[in-house]
């Protein structure tokens, strides 16, 4: 076991080597993207989207992967292949074809149709018209692409059609099997292709891919089907009172049920929200969600129904502030109105960092406004996880008997837990590779060991999902955020003379400045001081002014623990 942050390692051998690279999705859970390299051929799996920690990348709507090593070897890439449909895993599959939009992809026909729909966003559009997608199924065969043979086989997830994929390289058989569990009877999909990870196994593996996420958490992950009753006794005790619920976009599984139990009780489905109508218009499409139309109310006209005959399909499980659920729990929706003693109905758990907490701002909204919130810590069955736990790590573990090991979509902690599981099994810590982002392992004559980092940098995007922030805009923010600004105007003479008397300073979102006027004052005195001291030294305006701000910030540090952003201008009189 080791973290392979490490410098460049030189390959003795001559014989060609598998390289597997982690660009994403290892020690930040999400942001999923892995690449296979075998001379000139290099293949993907997953190019997912992050989510932005809300405390410390304000303005920041998503984080994608760093492609800068895909774009240097963009002539070498056979193509991308797509474990499942969730946000994390596909999500940033549109801006990596506005760098290389011949690249083909390789995904099932739930991702291939989601993918579609993201493509036709008007920033993306130009791909969508050449987008070269190629269905992907574990009865399509395999997929010969020189050295890399690429093959799938069915898995359990909290979405349909997820996959699991054999990688027959030179090298050996490497299995990548991302967010998994083990499920005996799901709701949509038939269960786990076992005899299939056993005839993998018999073959021999070299190593395996696989999701570590859940490794703290004792036993096996509970079956989707687990919840069916659920839904059905909750809204029984709603009686005739408004019911909502809200879940993630992505969940088909969990909106089948949930409609399954409007049904029963003879309520129609109102969808609302931009990202779980897309996905419903997507499952019905391929007959995931087999309801009739007019099971289906707008919106925008469900007003004009009694509430008693609808259930609400909601999007906000996250506590997004600008979702539907965020709008409605502060009275703020164009189309529905929240009912005194409405049943609102959480299943999910908040993943994305800061995710609980705008969770409880949104529980707290809808519990001022009347209404019954019922949620995971008062609710058994509301929610099970996609993601395997220890007892079914153990499973995997034994089942495969690789040689060598990749913990994915986890953290640092949970990689580590990873490691640990697997040497009570066993298995030595020198199997076991915990990889940070940019990391690698090389494969050569069926021995491993560590690769040449790869450095690669934070990917920032804005609202519309193209605009790349730099990094430093984002620091800069959140400074701002944080402890405000402080600017300093310097008035100069057309002659050059600084007029040291005459400084002014203007602050915000710092201190109140009539209530710190002595501040105010020490300031400008060592403001004064230090422009003096600099200027005596005749050095260039544009490096006065930095060590300017520099000194000035240590100052305001030292003198209030805080560190705004401090801007000096320099204004001729």
């Amino acid at each position: 076991m080791q973290f392979l942050n490490i410098s460049k390692n030189k390959n003795t051998t001559s014989k060609p080597v598998l390289k597997i690279i982690t660009i994403g999705g290892t020690d930040k859970v999400n942001k999923n993207l892995t690449i296979y390299e075998y001379k000139d051929e290099i293949i993907v799996v997953d190019c997912g989207i992050g989510f932005p920690d809300i405390f410390d990348m304000p303005g920041v709507d998503v984080l994608i992967p760093d492609f800068t090593y895909l774009i240097e070897n963009s002539y070498k890439i056979k193509g991308l292949f797509i474990t499942h449909g969730h946000e994390d895993h596909v999500g940033a599959v549109p801006n990596l074809l506005l760098e290389l939009p011949d690249i083909p992809i390789y995904a099932s026909k739930l991702v291939g149709e989601f993918l579609k729909v993201k493509l036709e966003d008007n920033s993306f559009k130009e791909m969508g018209k050449r987008f070269s997608y190629h269905l992907m199924t574990p009865e399509s065969g395999v997929v010969n692409l020189g050295n890399f043979k690429v093959s799938a086989f069915r898995i359990n997830h909290s979405i349909p059609e997820s996959m699991g994929y054999a990688i027959r390289t030179p090298e050996g058989i490497v299995l990548h099997i991302a967010d998994y569990k083990f499920d005996d009877t799901p709701v949509l999909d038939k269960p786990a292709d076992v005899e299939t990870m056993q005839r993998l196994s018999k073959e021999g593996v070299l190593c395996l891919l696989s999701d570590c996420l859940g490794v703290t958490s004792e036993g096996h992950t509970k079956s989707e089907s687990t919840l069916t009753d659920t839904f059905i006794e909750l809204f029984g005790r709603a009686g005739k009172r408004q019911i909502l619920v809200t879940t993630m976009s992505s969940n088909i599984s969990r909106m089948f049920q949930i409609m399954n139990a409007t049904q029963r009780y003879g309520r129609k489905i109102v969808v609302s929200g931009r990202s779980i109508e897309q996905m419903v218009d997507v499952a019905r499409r391929l007959s995931y969600l087999p309801f009739p139309d007019d099971f289906f109310v707008k919106e925008q006209v469900s007003g004009k129904y009694p509430q008693e005959e609808l259930v609400y399909l909601i999007a906000g499980c996250y506590g997004q502030p600008e979702s539907s659920l965020g709008r409605l729990s502060r009275g703020e929706h164009e189309s529905i109105t929240l009912e005194d003693n409405a049943m609102v109905i959480f299943s999910g758990d908040p993943n994305p960092p800061g995710a609980d907490i705008t969770v409880e701002k949104v529980m707290d909204a809808l519990t001022l406004r009347n209404a019954e919130v019922i949620y995971g810590e008062i609710q058994d069955d509301l929610h099970v996880s996609g993601h395997a736990v220890k007892g079914d790590i153990e499973r995997m573990t034994k089942l495969i008997n690789a040689k060598y090991y990749i913990p994915i979509g986890g953290t640092i902690t949970k990689m580590r837990a990873y490691t640990n599981l697997l040497g009570k099994l066993g298995i030595a810590k020198d199997r076991v590779f915990e990889m940070l982002e940019g990391d690698s392992v090389e494969f050569s004559y069926g021995s491993a060991k560590k690769g040449s980092h790869i450095q690669v940098k934070p990917v920032y995007m804005g609202s519309n999902k193209i605009e790349e922030l730099n990094p430093i805009v984002v620091k800069d923010r959140n400074q701002l955020c944080n402890d405000g600004v402080f600017v300093v105007a310097v008035p100069v003479t057309k002659k050059g003379n600084v007029l040291t008397d005459k400084i002014e300073i203007i602050t915000r979102g710092f201190i109140y400045v009539k209530d710190s006027k002595e501040l105010m004052g020490k300031s400008k005195k060592f403001i004064g001081k230090r422009i003096n001291k600099l200027n005596s030294k005749k050095g260039d305006i544009t490096e006065i002014k930095k060590k300017l701000e520099n000194d000035i910030g240590d100052f305001l540090r030292r003198e209030t623990s805080m560190t705004p952003m401090v801007i000096v201008h320099f204004i001729t009189i």
